[in-house]
């Protein structure tokens, strides 16, 4: 593969893990929004289970990120 495709593969990888980190945190906010809405516990319970699962994302997705810099 001649380096020009490299960088140009690298670069779509690094797009496609930006985009993934900006959508786990539009999901993380919106999670966050409705978690501060609802009254009902269950969805309470909802909520907080989502947004733990939403961070464990999330960071996975700021390591993918970041793995473009090192």
């Amino acid at each position: 593969m001649s380096k020009r495709k490299q960088m140009k593969a690298r670069k779509a990888d690094y797009e496609n893990a930006m985009q993934e980190l900006n959508d786990v945190r539009a999901l993380l906010r919106d999670t966050y929004n409705r978690f501060n809405s609802v009254t009902d516990n269950a969805q309470l319970d909802a909520c907080i289970y989502e947004i733990s699962a939403l961070k464990s994302k999330y960071n996975c997705a700021v390591r993918a990120v970041k793995s473009f810099y090192f």
